[in-house]
């Protein structure tokens, strides 16, 4: 069963797989980034804050390779040049950038957590801290445009798409006017 063939259950006109995704990081993955800035302000490093970052970044990687690569390559990329002032494909560029601006950081931070006595003093930063924060920051704001994206793409049609049916088929070609949406719906992310 292909999830994004399904049709979700928020009544918005995504596939299931957007649903899904949107609310993971509603519910758990923007709670769990936060519970781990708790854990590092506590200093609670090795017993919380790693495993926390870890796991994040982890779950993050598969999502990005899972979901958002082939949405973006498929429902945005082909036609990104003729809308460039268009939401529906800004959106979508900005949450690519700063997520995975973001998610590689993050897996850079992880790596130097998990084996910093084993690393050469040239590959760590110094100031980690700023490192770590400037990594939140990213991560909620692509998660923020996740959610814009989500909006954008399924909650803020223009009229003429309201009537039409909405259909998510692998053959669906690519949009040609500024005003309709990409064929390919992108997955909803915070990197």
């Amino acid at each position: 069963m292909d999830l994004r063939m399904q049709p979700g259950f928020l009544g918005t006109g995504a596939s299931l797989l957007a649903d899904l995704t949107l609310l993971a990081y509603i519910l758990f993955i923007v709670p769990a980034m936060l519970v781990g800035f708790y854990f590092a302000r506590r200093k609670w490093f090795d017993t919380h804050h790693k495993p926390t970052m870890t796991t994040i970044m982890i779950v993050n990687w598969i999502l990005i390779g899972w979901l958002m690569i082939a949405s973006y390559a498929q429902g945005v990329l082909p036609t990104l040049g003729q809308n460039l002032s268009n939401p529906r494909y800004i959106l979508p560029t900005l949450h690519l950038v700063i997520g995975a601006l973001a998610q590689i950081t993050a897996t850079y931070l992880v790596i130097r957590m998990w084996f910093e006595n084993q690393l050469p003093d040239w590959f760590k930063v110094q100031n980690i801290k700023r490192w770590m924060r400037l990594t939140l920051t990213g991560w909620l704001i692509a998660a923020a445009l996740g959610i814009g994206i989500y909006v954008t793409w399924y909650m803020a049609r223009p009229a003429a798409a309201e009537t039409a049916p909405i259909t998510a088929t692998e053959e669906a070609a690519p949009a040609a006017t500024e005003d309709a949406a990409p064929a390919e719906t992108p997955e909803v992310s915070g990197g």
